[in-house]
């Protein structure tokens, strides 16, 4: 049995290696950031993968919340798009929020966020739609004519 323990361990730790050098972040933080996955992972079950009721449940402490923007950012962390994430997945996705990480990438994920057709063009409905889900995530009730309002306002300099 020891020579299965020390395997995984050595696995674990070049995996964590591995992470560090293809992301911002140190061995140390990934180290920390396990243990945050670990207790998301975990919190409804205990099978080492982060699902979506997981996950929402870790941003809005509910696992029945919908949330658009809670799917969006699920979806872009789904790096395999097979309904989970997966502790790298984890890893790479929250690199883009590092200190470290280029500004590009943080653009780069905020417009993938807001492209909800995924067509390469943030649309006017792109938008209306997240403007429409965090005012109602909100419980800020705006009519129809004052959203399409907002939508169509230019700052003029």
């Amino acid at each position: 049995m020891g020579c299965v323990c020390m395997k995984q361990r050595l696995e674990c730790e070049n995996s964590t290696t591995v992470l560090a050098a293809q992301t911002y972040f140190k061995v140390t933080e990934i180290e920390t950031l396990y243990e945050l996955f670990r207790k998301l992972s975990s919190s409804i079950l205990d099978d080492g993968l982060i699902s979506k009721e997981e996950f929402q449940l870790g941003l809005f402490r509910n696992s029945k919340t919908h949330s658009l923007f809670a799917d969006r950012i699920f979806d872009m962390f789904d790096l395999k798009h097979d309904g989970v994430i997966e502790f790298e997945e984890f890893v790479r996705c929250l690199s883009v929020f590092h200190p470290e990480a280029p500004q590009a990438e943080k653009v780069s994920f905020a417009f993938q966020l807001y492209d909800i057709c995924q067509t390469g063009f943030i649309e006017r409905e792109d938008v209306k739609e997240m403007v429409m889900e965090i005012l109602k995530e909100s419980d800020l009730i705006l009519s129809d004519d004052t959203v399409e309002a907002i939508r169509h306002s230019r700052k003029r300099i």
